[in-house]
């Protein structure tokens, strides 16, 4: 993304509502199963996510941006290096959970498959991921542009692809449903403007919101991510997922959700 994209999500992760009920989620998808983890954040950005993972056992993350590392070291995170996920290697069954969380879809990423073949290799047996990515090619706006997109998912691609990877899925839904009507709203009006102008520097849609209206948005996120623990939504504007690799090959297969 861009370098001051960094920054932004830097100042805006501890209380923005799209990522306190993101990582609302992630918690809640954490397997508990262990007295203690080790965790691995591919992508981890500016290192949020990995302070709110620590409690639950050894954390690392990696990120292709020093701005980002930067970030992570004002955090006080140690256990993060700078990498780039095409061409690093990991060890071989070394981690109970990976997230991916807004980094697959990312132009940098050169082959999908051969990322999430080495996350899937890395992973212990029984092993977690949990991804994220954008969902719908027709929701692309100036936010692609800023975050350097190159492309945007439907849920059955994702699930399609990690199960070519050797997951297993527990849980792929969309996610940001309940907000997707005025998102896309928001988003199809910016682009009708931006069709009638020229040189503006393209900005992401993580920006500050009065108090009371982010309080609303987080309360109305996290309402959301309880109701996914029972269903999963048919529309929003991200999938989620938590694949598993099975602890013995051929083992599980038929307890596979759908």
């Amino acid at each position: 993304m861009n370098e001051d994209e960094y920054i932004i999500m830097y100042e805006a992760e501890e209380t923005h509502w799209w990522y306190v009920s993101l990582h609302d989620l992630i918690l809640r998808s954490v397997p508990r199963n262990l007295p203690s983890l080790t965790i691995f954040d591919a992508g981890c950005g500016t290192g949020r996510l990995l302070q709110l993972l620590s409690p639950y056992g050894s954390v690392q993350g990696c990120d292709a941006s020093e701005t980002a590392l930067h970030c992570c070291r004002k955090r006080g995170l140690t256990t993060v290096a700078q990498a780039d996920l095409n061409t690093m290697t990991l060890a071989q069954e070394s981690y109970d959970v990976i997230t991916l969380i807004d980094v697959l879809y990312h132009a940098g990423i050169r082959d999908e498959h051969a990322v999430l073949k080495k996350l899937h290799a890395a992973l212990k047996p029984g092993g977690v991921l949990l991804v994220q990515v954008p969902a719908y090619e027709w929701l692309r706006s100036d936010h692609d542009r800023a975050v350097h997109t190159r492309r945007r998912y439907s849920r059955p691609e994702i699930v399609a692809m990690l199960r070519d990877c050797g997951f297993l899925i527990e849980k792929a839904t969309y996610r940001v449903g309940l907000l997707l009507l005025p998102i896309a709203m928001v988003r199809l009006a910016r682009n009708l403007v931006r069709l009638h102008t020229t040189g503006a520097e393209a900005a992401s849609d993580v920006k500050k919101h009065f108090t009371l209206v982010n309080a609303l948005l987080s309360a109305i996120m996290v309402a959301e991510n309880r109701l996914l623990k029972y269903v999963s939504l048919p529309f929003g504007a991200s999938v989620f997922a938590v694949a598993r690799k099975q602890e013995v090959p051929g083992k599980d297969l038929l307890k596979e959700s759908r």
